[in-house]
C-alpha cells in the first residue's frame, strides 16, 4: 500500500461530505429553535458566573454552592452537546443525552426547593455515593414528589391554580418515556438514528447514522425548554435573596451588573418565551408541519410465515 492509502473508510472524508450536505439543507425551524437553545444555555452561563465566579475570592463554599454549581456546569456541557449533535445532524443522540440533563434539572429544582438535599448530594461523588444518592432521593416516585412540592409552594396562596402546578409539576417528565425508549437498546432507537425526519433531499441513498438533520429537533429542544421552565419560574429571587443562611457568600443584585441583569430579568423573559411558544395560536409559526413521509424508506419485514 502507499504511504497515504488506508483500509477501509476515510472516516475525515465522510465527516466532511455529512458537514457539506447538512450546510446545504434548508432547516429553518431547526434555525429557529437553535437560537431558542442559544438564549437557553446562554441564561445558564450567567447564572452560574453570579452563583459561583462571582463569590468573594477565597471564600469557602457551601455544600449548597458546591451542587448547584456541579449541577449548572452538567447542564451547560450536556446543552451544548446538544446545539452540536442538532446542527451535525445526530437528533437520536442529543435525545440520549438529554435523558440525563432532564434528571439534573429536576435535581436543581429539587435543591432550590430543599437547599438541605445539598448535603447529601456533594456527598454522591464516588460511584458508591450517586447510587445511594439516587436510591434515597430521586429513584422512583421520589423526585415526582419533590418536583410537586415546589409547585404548590409556589401556589400556595393561589390554591386556585394547584392543578395548573401539577400539570407544569409533570411537563418535562412526560416525555422520560419517550427519551428512555431511545436511550435503552430499541429498534425504534436505530430506527430514528437511520433514517431522519424533515429537512431531508428527496430521493437521495443517505443514511441518518453519517449525519441527517432533522425537524424532530424542534421537540429536542422543547424537550430540554419544559425541563429549564421551573428553574426559571419557581424561585425568581435566586440566587440575590432567600437563600443567605444557604450561600457562603450572598451576592448582592446590581442593576449596572450585565450578568446580574440577564440573571433577573431574563429568566421573566426566557419563561415568557417558552410559555408563548406553546401556545396554540403560535404553533404555525414555530413547528414544522409533521411529515411521516419519510417513514417509507423503512425496510419491509420479512413474511414471518
Amino acid at each position: 500500500m502507499a504511504d497515504d492509502d488506508r483500509v477501509g473508510l476515510d472516516v475525515k472524508e465522510l465527516v466532511a461530505a455529512s458537514t457539506e450536505r447538512n450546510g446545504a439543507l434548508e432547516t429553518p425551524y431547526v434555525e429557529l429553535w437553535v437560537e431558542i437553545l442559544d438564549e437557553l444555555i446562554s441564561w445558564q452561563v450567567s447564572l452560574l458566573n453570579v452563583v459561583y465566579a462571582e463569590r468573594i475570592r477565597g471564600a469557602a463554599l457551601s455544600d449548597f454552592e458546591r451542587s448547584v454549581s456541579m449541577v449548572l456546569m452538567k447542564v451547560i456541557a450536556d446543552s451544548t452537546a446538544i446545539r452540536h449533535l442538532i446542527l451535525l445532524g445526530y437528533d437520536t443522540s442529543a435525545r440520549a443525552i438529554l435523558r440525563s440533563t432532564g434528571e439534573y434539572l429536576e435535581v436543581l429544582v429539587a435543591l432550590l426547593d430543599d437547599p438541605g438535599l445539598a448535603c447529601a448530594f456533594v456527598d454522591s461523588d464516588t460511584p458508591e455515593g450517586a447510587k445511594s444518592f439516587w436510591e434515597t432521593h430521586l429513584r422512583g416516585d421520589k423526585i415526582r414528589r419533590r418536583i410537586k412540592r415546589a409547585w404548590r409552594q409556589f401556589f400556595k396562596e393561589n390554591p386556585e391554580y394547584e392543578s395548573t402546578g401539577l400539570w407544569f409539576a409533570g411537563w418535562g417528565a412526560g416525555f422520560q418515556m419517550e427519551l428512555s425508549s431511545l436511550l435503552h437498546p430499541s429498534f425504534a432507537g436505530g430506527m430514528l438514528t437511520a433514517l431522519t425526519g424533515g429537512g431531508r433531499r428527496r430521493h437521495e441513498n443517505w443514511l441518518g447514522v453519517w449525519g441527517g438533520r432533522s425537524d424532530a429537533s424542534v421537540e429536542t429542544v422543547l424537550i430540554l425548554a419544559s425541563f429549564m421552565f421551573p428553574v426559571l419560574l419557581l424561585h425568581p429571587t435566586f440566587p440575590f435573596e432567600g437563600f443567605e443562611d444557604h450561600l457562603g457568600a450572598c451576592v448582592a443584585y446590581d442593576e449596572r451588573d450585565e450578568l446580574h441583569r440577564h440573571v433577573r430579568i431574563g429568566r421573566n423573559v426566557l419563561g415568557s418565551l417558552i410559555l408563548s411558544l406553546c401556545k396554540e395560536s403560535n404553533a404555525p409559526h414555530v413547528f414544522p408541519e409533521e411529515d411521516w413521509s419519510w417513514l417509507e424508506a423503512l425496510p419491509k419485514r420479512a413474511d414471518a410465515g
